[in-house]
């Protein structure tokens, strides 16, 4: 193995660390630490867009010919509308299903969208992994009926949000807009939707937490979610081709799992482990043996 290969497998597989630890490490603020969606909201989008504004600056043409309402769709279907739906169903929704439920939904509605909005229509082994992806997701979300009053609305919540992810996906591309420009750009252009509320109903309570957690809460939220694992991905993408690291994105749900049992004590039922399992191996099937016609 090449020292090329291998510096590609460890960005990509750090980034996908960070995306699998996202949704235990907003669990826990949420309900452990008593921090808000807005709090969430405010570390995730105010710190990276102050460090994503130089690269914003960089593409202000490109970002500019997008117009307003384009900008917007982007804000809602990948920036800020996006996160709040993930971070508002983690409320009532366990972080395991929220490593899990997202994450498969996305790829699934973007075979859909794509199909629709640029007329690739997916081959019938693409269709049969995207149909097992689904089915992992059901198996997950039947596990979560008996947990807890309300969990099924998490989970709603928790597949609208990998849904419009899935549409953001299918958006960049039909805008031809390269990853790390378009990240930046939609940073910036959520600010306007986070920064206010935050402001006048959550300053003063979010900083009047314990020094410590706001500043992890910053460093995790907007510097490791909002600007290094995007850059690490993107790297990984540069050394190792989309497919090979398009893979690592299996390490997601199980990096969820296993931090969703060790930080908040989510018990892994059988039901739920086999269909994160059979939603993992779906999606690496999805990557690596099938395609679109």
């Amino acid at each position: 193995m090449t020292p090329r290969l291998l510096l590609g497998l460890l960005m990509g597989g750090v980034a996908s660390v960070i995306w699998g630890g996202h949704a235990a490490v907003a669990r826990l603020a949420l309900t452990g630490q008593g921090l808000h969606v807005l709090d969430l909201l405010f570390c995730r989008y105010v710190p990276a867009a102050l460090l994503l504004a130089p690269l914003a600056w960089r593409a202000r043409g490109e970002i500019a010919a997008l117009g307003v309402r384009r900008l917007l769709l982007l804000v809602v279907f990948g920036g800020a509308g996006n996160l709040t739906l993930f971070v508002s169903a983690l409320h009532v929704a366990p972080a395991s299903h929220g490593a899990t439920i997202a994450p498969m939904t996305g790829p699934v509605v973007a075979a859909l969208t794509a199909w629709w909005l640029l007329g690739e229509r997916p081959t019938p082994g693409r269709v049969a992994a995207l149909a097992a992806m689904l089915g992992g997701v059901l198996m997950i979300g039947w596990d979560g009926l008996g947990l807890a009053p309300g969990v099924w609305r998490g989970d709603l919540l928790l597949v609208a949000a990998g849904g419009t992810w899935g549409v953001f996906t299918v958006l960049l591309r039909r805008l031809r807009l390269a990853a790390i420009p378009a990240t930046a750009a939609v940073t910036l252009a959520s600010l306007p939707f986070v920064l206010p509320p935050f402001l006048l109903f959550r300053a003063e309570a979010f900083f009047a937490q314990p020094p410590g957690l706001v500043a992890w809460m910053i460093v995790a939220q907007g510097l490791l979610l909002g600007v290094i694992s995007m850059f690490l991905f993107a790297r990984g993408v540069e050394l190792l081709g989309a497919t090979r690291a398009g893979t690592l994105s299996v390490l997601v749900p199980v990096v969820g799992l296993l931090l969703s049992a060790w930080l908040l004590a989510e018990p892994i039922s059988l039901l739920k482990g086999l269909g994160a399992g059979l939603a993992a191996g779906a999606m690496l099937v999805a990557v690596l043996f099938t395609g679109r016609r």
